[in-house]
């Protein structure tokens, strides 16, 4: 039975380089805000986290697909509540242009839609910090051969 350099036998640590790649993946999707990167590392997760089973690699498999679904959850409610933030401005703007031909915003309306705005901008902010210290405290734990909690 080989070692790894940490005195890990080498099972233990079966298919790390897998999740190095979608650890990768993952980090490009997050700090780029595209998300097919990280599409395609959530994918190599659920592929090659049965090849890891038993090891401290499968930790890893799963710590990544539950980043990658809880922070898709928040994503959608942070961006749901920032878009639902925009519908006081539409709607007063359009009764006022079906009833006058005006269209006047007060400031309720304004502070209303600051108010759920910037709710929705520091969900979307939190989310994109938590997803990206995920990544590195994955990461950090692969490095020195530990599974993640």
């Amino acid at each position: 039975m080989s070692a790894q350099p940490g005195g890990i036998p080498a099972e233990r640590v079966q298919g790390r380089d897998a999740a190095w790649i979608a650890y990768v993946l993952h980090a490009i999707g997050y700090l780029t805000i595209m998300m097919w990167p990280a599409l395609i590392g959530l994918i190599v997760n659920y592929v090659k986290r049965g090849d890891a089973k038993g090891s401290i690699v499968e930790s890893h498999h799963r710590w990544m697909i539950r980043t990658f679904w809880y922070g898709s959850l928040w994503q959608t409610v942070s961006l749901v509540v920032l878009l639902w933030s925009a519908w006081p401005i539409l709607s007063v703007v359009l009764q006022q242009v079906s009833t006058s031909g005006d269209a006047l915003i007060t400031w309720n309306t304004i502070l209303a839609v600051l108010g759920a705005a910037t709710l929705g901008v520091a969900g979307l902010i939190v989310t994109w910090f938590w997803l990206l210290y995920r990544v590195i405290r994955g990461a950090i734990h692969l490095v020195n051969l530990e599974s993640v909690p």
